[in-house]
């Protein structure tokens, strides 16, 4: 009934084009050049009265300066208040002391200026003839923040509609388990935002977050542009020099450790065609180690890229994923760094995949890398580093790190050099260090009943919910022996109403709004017996796509360009247009099978497989105590692949001719989750087939 509405929505936040790509022969691998000579610049530097340490780098080719402002502070845990310090930073740019937002805003548009402010940095361009005025706006947000409980309100509105989002993304699923078996519940980087802890944060809270950990004295600061050193001294102490310094608390986190041994964590994404695999684990390596740049050229050679050899593999040679790579991050933290080799591999792939990211990062550590390989990325790292330098800031980056990081001076100077003298035996020696399969976690998001067997190969599986709790499996009840498909379906016809009263509906409205980005989008479903549709998605009185179909030929309407249906599409909405789906399941052409019990939001539901008259097949979940008809999943194939929409029905309620609705639905396509909201409901209302012309 509402498979169409979540692509309407997305046509209308993707009005773009795409430049089409020239095709690669991936099979050849591209000439590696010499590694170039490059000179690199310095940035000069102080320290401003009030203790902030300033980098600043030269640049008159453009009246333009860059500003940014690192913080070195380690937090407090966000404990059950999680998501907080995300929200510090929109809450001090939502207007001062003496400024309401508007004007704040209003005043940063007049000096088409950027100010942009995280939970640990500041962002800031201009003109260089509005420099100063941008930098005074920036002194009194540090000074005189007003931090207000409608903002913040909003604010915690926002986060949980992106949160209700990431129910049904792998991607997020996947992020989230990863983050908390590396790190644990117990360290800034395991904790995750959810709902509750979103509920939870206070104005207080965000503003002792600030008050404690902006300060002066802990604070590195890039000038980058048309500015010379003196002008940069004289624009700090004149705007930021009332910013006053305080001791800055440092928190002590645990440090994470590897599991015991290879382990499986599987986060459930019922019916998924496709997983989501990261074989990953903490490592303790920190900017500026002797080891970081051989294994920046272990890890390139590893998963680097597309001419890496997981991807080489895993889509080139066994076609089952569309991209696969490594990565490793280091960290400051002890400990807190990490290693990562992922690929997005079909369901019915997925162990296969495990297994040859596991027989690759073994591999690096058995056998020597070649000479082609070895050369060929070293070359690449020493390019892409000349090209980093011809931005500017990149020096003023580097200076700051090595101050911050307490890096050796000479790291990038020396750079280029110690590149070059990485070997195919320094390769090997820290893949046997570093990238250690026997000791990793195998993340799975993905569906749990295709997978989980397969994958108890590589070691015990656990499988946890989308915040990295434990799931217990425990085991459904078995199917009653009396109980049949045709049977569950028929109680949901009598839950909503029977089948008189849906019979005897010639014509039905439905109004469901929904909100994105801000957009209040309007969806109305007209349908007239017997398989009459048309679908309209509108905002601010404009329609942004239609959909029509009149029983016998359709046709989509988009941005005023008009497709008729196809041969499939006309079987398919001769389906779709009936007035309830369910009644025609029941149907002789339509095959229906009870597969089993599974659970849907906490409460035990009946599976049926049902197989369209054009081969289209349709998973529907019955709750088995009300009958209702609570989730649903599709498969929908596109050029980007197969995805798997899945459609929630909630709170149903009576509405009009005597039959019940689901007043809240949430329908997901791939990383989008939309919750539609039922505004109105008519029947039998004498629709015109003209509104199906």
């Amino acid at each position: 009934m509402y498979k169409k509405i979540i692509f309407s929505i997305i046509a209308i936040l993707s009005l773009g084009f795409m430049a089409k790509a020239q095709p690669l022969d991936r099979s050849v691998r591209p000439k590696a050049g010499p590694a170039p000579e490059v000179q690199m610049g310095t940035a000069q530097s102080f320290v401003s009265s009030n203790g902030i340490k300033v980098f600043v780098v030269e640049n008159h080719k453009l009246p333009v300066v860059n500003y940014s402002i690192d913080f070195d502070i380690r937090p407090e845990m966000q404990g059950d208040m999680v998501g907080y310090k995300d929200m510090v930073g929109e809450l001090m740019t939502a207007g001062t002391k003496t400024k309401s937002k508007d004007q704040f805003n209003e005043e940063l548009d007049n000096l088409g200026a950027t100010l942009s402010i995280g939970s640990d940095g500041i962002y800031m361009q201009a003109l260089k003839k509005n420099s100063d005025k941008l930098l005074s706006l920036c002194g009194e947000v540090l000074t005189q923040p007003n931090f207000s409980q409608e903002e913040l309100d909003k604010l915690k509105k926002q986060t949980k509609s992106g949160l209700a989002q990431q129910m049904d993304d792998p991607e997020a699923m996947s992020a989230n388990i990863t983050r908390v078996l590396n790190y644990g519940k117990n360290h800034p980087y395991g904790e995750i935002t959810t709902e509750k802890s979103v509920d939870k944060i206070t104005l207080a809270k965000c503003m002792q977050y600030f008050e404690t950990y902006f300060r002066p004295n802990v604070a590195y600061m890039a000038i980058v542009g048309d500015i010379t050193l003196e002008e940069a001294k004289a624009q700090v102490e004149k705007n930021f020099g009332s910013w006053q310094k305080k001791v800055v608390p440092r928190a002590n986190y645990p440090m994470p450790k590897k599991p015991n041994g290879a382990t499986v964590a599987i986060v459930n994404k019922s019916g998924a065609v496709q997983s989501v695999v990261d074989v990953t684990y903490p490592i303790d390596m920190k900017q500026g180690h002797p080891d970081e740049i051989k294994l920046k050229v272990a890890n390139g050679i590893l998963g680097g890229g597309s001419s890496g050899r997981l991807f080489q593999s895993l889509r080139e040679k066994h076609a089952w994923t569309y991209g696969s790579y490594s990565s490793f991050r280091s960290d400051e933290l002890p400990g807190a760094g990490s290693f990562s080799a992922t690929s997005n591999s079909t369901t019915i792939a997925t162990d296969s995949s495990v297994a040859e990211i596991l027989k690759e990062m073994n591999r690096l550590r058995n056998e020597n890398v070649t000479s082609e390989e070895l050369e060929g990325y070293k070359n690449y790292m020493a390019g892409t580093f000349a090209l980093g330098l011809e931005d500017p800031r990149t020096l003023a980056r580097y200076a700051i790190n090595e101050r911050k990081f307490n890096m050796p001076k000479d790291y990038y100077k020396n750079y280029l050099k110690n590149v070059e003298a990485v070997t195919a035996q320094d390769v090997k020696n820290v893949a046997n260090k570093y990238i250690t399969p026997g000791v990793a976690t195998i993340t799975v998001a993905g569906d749990k009943k295709q997978v989980s067997e397969k994958l108890k190969q590589f070691g015990p599986v656990t499988v946890y919910d989308l915040y990295g709790n434990v799931q217990k499996d425990e085991p459904m009840a078995a199917v009653p022996a009396n109980m049949n498909a045709r049977d569950i379906i028929k109680r949901h016809i009598d839950a909503t109403g029977g089948a008189a009263k849906w019979n005897a509906v010639k014509d039905m409205t439905i109004n469901m709004t929904t909100e994105m980005q801000g957009m209040s989008i309007n969806i109305k479903t007209i349908r007239k017996a017997p398989n009459k549709m048309m679908l309209d998605v509108n905002a601010n009185g404009m329609s942004f796509q239609k959909i029509v179909f009149d029983g016998s030929k359709g046709y989509t309407s988009s941005q005023g360009q008009k497709k008729d249906f196809d041969a499939d599409e006309t079987k398919e909405y001769k389906d779709e247009a009936a007035m309830i789906r369910d009644l025609a399941y029941l149907n002789a052409d339509h095959k229906i099978e009870l597969k089993g019990m599974e659970k849907v939001n906490d409460n035990a539901a009946y599976q049926i497989e049902i197989i369209k008259p054009g081969g289209e097949k349709v998973n529907e979940y019955y709750d088995t105590k009300t009958g209702f008809k609570v989730k649903s999943e599709q498969t929908q194939d596109s050029p980007q692949g197969s995805t798997t929409q899945t459609t929630y029905y909630l709170d149903y309620k009576e509405g009009a001719g005597g039959l019940k609705y689901p007043d809240m639905i949430k329908q997901s396509m791939g990383p989008q989750m939309m919750e539609l909201k039922m505004k109105s409901v008519e029947v039998n209302t004498g629709v015109s087939d003209e509104v199906f012309k």
